[in-house]
């Protein structure tokens, strides 16, 4: 049971989401701290209908910089900060780790695990979407594009190659595919179906990111059943804050923030 310190204010956390992480890491907040937090979310806004938490209040949209997030530290009198975006978030996990050495305000990013490869795995390696484009052509020629709604632009003109274009929303940007065909849809994703996915489209080579977690990893594990090879978008480095890996760790380090406030 949360343990209550009716002496003093809950402790207010921010918690920069958009991932099912963020809301898993804000229930296991919920139910064992209770009444000693108090939780706001922040949303970038990018994904239509985004699942919120019962009970927490949201924000949504930027800040325009590390400048604008201290704003709101001061605004809101934010304690701690809670960085669960997605892995590949450079910008804005950039900007929070700026605001927040900038005013010393304490910070955990949550940095999931990334997918390891195996010996059953076909990886090719590369550094950025647009490296991933160039190198497409010579690995297949019915491509799964699993690496989301941004920067699909690098894959245009690759007129021997047809792509299925796989997001949650349609990109904000402009995007020709002139060859292929869209899917919208939301995980997390069974291996069956994705197996059914690929047979059925004669997919023989995936792009995606090496986002880890289980949400999307059934991709992989049909790729490597049916020995398909994977186009990996290597994963960048966590920010110099305080790194955690999982939602357990998340949990105790609030814990020791919360017993120093």
């Amino acid at each position: 049971m949360p343990r209550h310190r009716s002496a003093k204010r809950p402790m207010h956390i921010l918690i920069f989401g958009g991932t099912g992480d963020a809301n898993r890491i804000i229930r296991s907040l919920q139910h064992e701290f209770g009444q000693d937090i108090r939780l706001q979310l922040s949303l970038a806004g990018r994904t239509s209908a985004p699942s919120i938490p019962d009970g927490v209040p949201v924000r949504i949209g930027g800040f325009g910089g590390p400048e604008g997030i201290i704003a709101h530290f001061r605004t809101e009198k934010i304690d701690l900060v809670i960085d669960a975006t997605h892995p590949y978030a450079t910008a804005i996990s950039a900007n929070i780790a700026k605001a927040c050495h900038a005013v010393a305000m304490p910070c955990i990013q949550f940095h999931r695990p990334a997918w390891a490869k195996t010996e059953q795995d076909n990886w090719i390696i590369v550094n950025s979407i647009e490296e991933a484009a160039r190198v497409l052509p010579d690995h297949g020629t019915r491509a799964l594009i699993a690496s989301g709604a941004k920067n699909l632009h690098a894959f245009e003109g690759l007129e021997k190659t047809w792509l299925l274009v796989r997001t949650v929303d349609a990109p904000r940007d402009t995007f020709d595919l002139a060859y292929g065909e869209w899917l919208f849809a939301r995980g997390p994703f069974s291996v069956e179906g994705e197996t059914e996915l690929l047979e059925r489209n004669e997919i023989d080579v995936i792009v995606c990111k090496n986002s880890g977690g289980k949400a999307t990893f059934a991709k992989i594990e049909a790729a490597r059943d049916l020995k398909i090879p994977v186009i990996m978008i290597a994963r960048p480095g966590g920010e110099p804050v305080l790194q955690a890996p999982d939602a357990k760790t998340v949990v105790q380090n609030v814990r020791n923030f919360l017993e120093q406030f």
